[in-house]
């Protein structure tokens, strides 16, 4: 029904709206900005954080995990006890890391059975998170697009959804990117083995230790298209799953994690090509070939600047494989400074402006596409409009 979207419409209306104010040169004094930046934050922490729905089941629903959140929320671990009855817990408990499992009976201390206070709580956090990982990686322009580019890409599948992988990338990047950048492996270390306990995803991010090193682009690109071939072909589906099953098979993998990595891999529903996915790649394409000596000038834009394409690689690997696409969006964060660098670098010229206007209406026309498919059944409410 029309009606149902209408609140994700508004939602994503109101953030493109705000990008204008980056795209456009409007004048607005400092102190106005941080209003509105203050407001844009305000209502990404509100809208998913407020969020209610009636389902008490996830599984089976693809757009909301609500059900399931809940009543591993409602359904605590004994601190004291906690490893013991972790190792104890049914399948519904042992599908999820104990991180995640730890942080939500904590919460059960602090919120009781009210389980949307919690979600509020947790997206209060993300988006702060959000804030800190832009001001950690040096990224000081653009916040208004940057938020929109968030709010219309990632918001509505993370925040909405996929609430422990939300938790896992948001450690990763507010601090685990900006310590290996400043040379500190220890600590990257130990941020990522932290944010696999909320999401086992996050051990992906390792990859980023090479992202420092002098690369050859054209290897990139070679790598890229073959990858694209064997992809399309169906020849790396055959091979993955092989080796996936074979994986598992060795390791002996069975209860929990490994049942729920065979189902997503195997699952006709996770195996689907996201062409849409390297069609937004382009205008970063363009910013980071553009711009390759400018950003390989500095550490920053050298580990951004490479991890772009190992980005690029990653999702030619698995664009058959929805789940683990998603598995690889620690990467995406190179949009977020090459975006942020573009502005900074980039001369004030007419140029300029249609590529950011047409970029915006991009991921507002992406953002709707996803609203309709995702939503469209499923309308939005808010917890103190319930009884």
């Amino acid at each position: 029904m029309i009606s149902n979207i209408i609140p994700f419409l508004l939602f994503v209306l109101c953030f493109w709206m705000l990008a204008q104010v980056d795209a456009l040169p409007l004048k607005i004094s400092p102190p106005h900005k941080r209003v509105l930046l203050l407001f844009a934050l305000c209502i990404l922490m509100v809208f998913a954080g407020g969020r209610w729905s009636h389902y008490e089941v996830g599984y089976d629903l693809p757009v909301f995990d609500y059900g399931t959140y809940k009543n591993i929320y409602l359904s605590p671990l004994y601190i004291p006890d906690f490893f013991q009855e972790y190792a104890s817990a049914g399948y519904e408990i042992k599908s999820m890391e104990p991180g995640y499992l730890l942080y939500s009976s904590l919460c059960t201390l602090l919120f009781g059975s009210h389980y949307n206070l919690y979600l509020l709580f947790t997206n209060c956090i993300l988006i702060i998170l959000l804030y800190k990982s832009l001001r950690n990686n040096n990224i000081k322009y653009a916040y208004f697009f940057l938020l929109f580019f968030f709010a219309s890409r990632l918001y509505l599948q993370y925040n909405f959804i996929l609430l422990r992988h939300a938790i896992a990338l948001s450690i990763v990047w507010a601090w685990g990117f900006p310590y290996l950048v400043k040379g500190n492996r220890g600590k990257f270390f130990l941020v990522v083995f932290s944010a696999s306990l909320f999401h086992f995803t996050a051990l992906l991010s390792l990859l980023a230790l090479f992202f420092n090193r002098n690369f050859n682009v054209g290897y990139f690109i070679v790598g890229f298209a073959i990858l694209m071939v064997l992809s399309i072909t169906g020849v790396m589906d055959s091979l993955f799953l092989s080796l996936m099953q074979h994986g598992l098979s060795v390791v002996g993998i069975s209860d929990g994690l490994g049942e729920k990595l065979g189902k997503y891999v195997a699952d006709d529903d996770f195996r689907k090509l996201n062409v849409l996915t390297f069609i937004e790649a382009i205008p970063f394409g363009y910013i980071a070939i553009r711009y390759r000596k400018e950003l390989c000038s500095t550490h920053w834009g050298r580990f951004y600047h490479n991890m772009f394409y190992v980005f690029m690689l990653l999702l030619a690997l698995t664009m058959n494989f929805g789940f683990l696409t998603r598995a690889c969006q620690y990467f995406i964060f190179s949009y977020f400074f090459l975006l942020a660098f573009y502005f900074q670098t980039a001369k004030p010229t007419t140029e300029k402006r249609y590529f950011l206007i047409l970029l915006s209406c991009y991921f507002l026309i992406y953002s709707v596409r996803y609203i309709f498919i995702w939503f469209y059944e499923d309308k939005y409410s808010f917890f103190l409009l319930e009884n």
